[in-house]
C-alpha cells in the first residue's frame, strides 16, 4: 500500500508540474470585405491580448483581454484541425466574396492558411467562424490610434462601395 501511495504521489506531481503544452504564440485572422460585410481582423497572443478591427457596425480599433480558457480552447481547436498541415484554398478574385487568412505563429515557425468563401459545417470552417465571431463574447475597449496588424493584409481593402461613384440623376426638362 505504501508503494501505491508513493507511485500515486509521483504521478500527481508529474501531472501538475507539466509545462504548458500550447506551442502557438500568436494568431491573426483577417476576413476580407464583401458587398454586404466590410471585413475584420482578429489578433490574439499568448499574453492573452486581443485586438480587433472592423468596418461594420462595430467600426474601429478595439483591444481586450481573453481568458486562459479561451486561449487554451483556441490552441486545442487549431491542433484538432492539424494547422501545420492543413491545406489552403486558392484565393479567387471575386468582387463579392469573403475570404479568410489565418496566420499562426509558434516558436519556430509561422503558417498562413487561406479559406475562400465556401464555409461549411466541418471542423476547419467551424474554427474559422468561431474565431471570427469571438469579438462578440469579449469585453472590448475602443482605442483611438490604429493598431498595426502583422498579416499580409495589414489594412483591410476598401469596401466595394467606397470605390463606386454614381452619376447624379438626370433632371428631365
Amino acid at each position: 500500500m505504501r508503494n501505491f501511495s508513493g507511485v500515486l504521489l509521483v504521478i500527481l506531481f508529474a501531472a501538475c508540474s507539466r509545462p504548458d503544452r500550447n506551442e502557438i504564440i500568436k494568431i491573426e485572422l483577417v476576413r476580407s470585405g464583401a458587398w454586404s460585410n466590410f471585413g475584420a481582423v482578429v489578433s490574439v497572443d499568448s499574453s492573452l491580448n486581443y485586438k480587433y478591427y472592423a468596418r461594420n457596425l462595430k467600426q474601429g480599433y478595439f483591444i481586450g483581454t481573453v481568458s486562459k480558457r479561451f486561449w487554451d480552447t483556441l490552441n486545442t481547436k487549431l491542433e484538432q484541425i492539424q494547422f501545420k498541415t492543413l491545406p489552403s484554398d486558392n484565393i479567387n478574385s471575386s468582387a463579392d466574396a469573403e475570404y479568410f487568412e489565418l496566420i499562426i505563429y509558434w516558436e519556430h515557425g509561422k503558417r498562413t492558411i487561406t479559406k475562400f468563401e465556401s464555409l461549411n459545417n466541418n471542423p476547419v470552417d467551424k474554427t474559422f467562424i468561431w474565431l471570427n465571431d469571438s469579438y462578440k463574447n469579449i469585453w472590448l475597449q475602443r482605442v483611438k490610434n490604429p493598431i498595426k496588424f502583422e498579416s499580409a493584409q495589414p489594412n483591410l481593402p476598401p469596401s466595394p462601395s467606397d470605390s463606386m461613384s454614381f452619376l447624379p440623376p438626370k433632371i428631365k426638362r
